[in-house]
C-alpha cells in the first residue's frame, strides 16, 4: 500500500495498519520544539553577573563624600577635584571602593605614605564589576574569571586583553582626591 494525502491529513499505511497524522498538530509540535530550543539556548548563553566565587572577597561598600571643590594647581590653572577620603581614613596597604566623577565603580589603593592610585572596577571583557582578592593582590572578574594585577590594572589572565582603566588621584593636604 502507498501513502495517500487527503486534505490536511496524511494517511500512512504500512502492511495492514494505517495511521492518520493531523498536519496542524504536527506543525504545532514543531513550533513548540523550536521555541523550547531557542529558550534553552538563550538561558545557556545568559551570564549571571551576581555570583562570586569562594576565592574572591567582594569589596566592602562604602560611600565617599560627595564634595567637589576647585583646587589650584602649581601652574595657576584651576582644575576640579573630588574628595574621596582623608589620608587618616585610608591606612597604607588598604583599599577603598568609591564612585568616580564619571559615575563608575572604582577602587582606591594606598601603597605608601605618599602614594595612592585608583583603578576602575569595570571589567574590560564584558563590563562586570571586579572584586579585590587581598590574598592574591588581584582584581578578579566573577563573570568570566579575568584576573588583573592590583598594582596597575594589567591583565594577568582571562578572556580580556585590555587593562583596567586608571583613575587620576593624588594626595592634596589631608585629602585624597580624584582629578578631572
Amino acid at each position: 500500500m502507498e501513502c495517500q494525502r487527503s486534505g490536511r491529513k496524511i494517511i500512512k499505511c504500512s502492511s495492514s495498519k494505517c495511521i492518520r497524522i493531523n498536519m496542524k498538530n504536527r506543525r504545532n509540535i514543531l513550533k513548540i520544539m523550536f521555541v523550547g530550543f531557542i529558550s534553552f539556548v538563550v538561558a545557556a548563553c545568559t551570564r549571571n553577573s551576581n555570583t562570586t566565587t569562594s576565592e574572591t572577597t567582594p569589596v566592602e561598600e562604602t560611600t565617599a563624600p560627595e564634595t567637589t571643590q576647585p583646587e589650584q594647581t602649581t601652574d595657576n590653572q584651576t582644575s576640579t577635584a573630588n574628595v574621596i577620603t582623608t589620608i587618616n581614613d585610608l591606612a597604607v596597604g588598604q583599599s577603598l571602593e568609591f564612585t568616580s566623577i564619571a559615575g563608575t565603580s572604582a577602587i582606591l589603593f594606598r601603597s605608601s605614605e605618599e602614594k595612592v592610585y585608583a583603578l576602575s572596577r569595570i571589567c574590560t571583557h564584558e563590563g562586570c564589576s571586579v572584586d579585590f582578592d587581598m590574598n592574591q593582590n588581584r582584581l578578579i572578574c566573577p563573570c568570566h574569571g579575568a584576573n588583573y594585577e592590583a598594582s596597575d590594572g594589567s591583565v594577568i589572565s582571562g578572556p580580556t586583553t585590555k587593562s583596567l582603566a586608571k583613575i587620576k588621584v593624588e594626595i592634596q593636604g589631608d585629602n585624597i582626591v580624584e582629578l578631572v
